[in-house]
């Protein structure tokens, strides 16, 4: 799988999750916020998302707790969603 693959599935699960259908500005709009993230929250989004690894997986690479990494993503998803929104208003 390449990069641009990498990306295109991230970006089209993360619109399912966050329940966006506004075409290229929320996409925009989410590129820049994931920018915004701490390189360990972008990390964590993109084994989930990109390559679809477990939360345990996460956990191990990311040298912290299964619960640790649900925590760290749910926060990751938060930050995303509030700033697609304000991006989007």
């Amino acid at each position: 799988m390449t990069v641009t693959e990498h990306a295109e599935k991230f970006e089209s699960a993360w619109m399912r999750w966050a329940g966006f259908d506004g075409g290229n500005s929320a996409l925009d709009a989410l590129t820049q916020c994931f920018r915004h993230l701490s390189e360990r929250a972008q990390l964590s989004l993109r084994l989930r998302f990109s390559e679809g690894e477990s939360r345990q997986a996460i956990a191990e690479k990311l040298g912290i707790s299964e619960h640790g990494a649900k925590n760290l993503m749910q926060r990751a998803k938060a930050q995303l969603r509030d700033c697609v929104e304000r991006k989007l208003k």
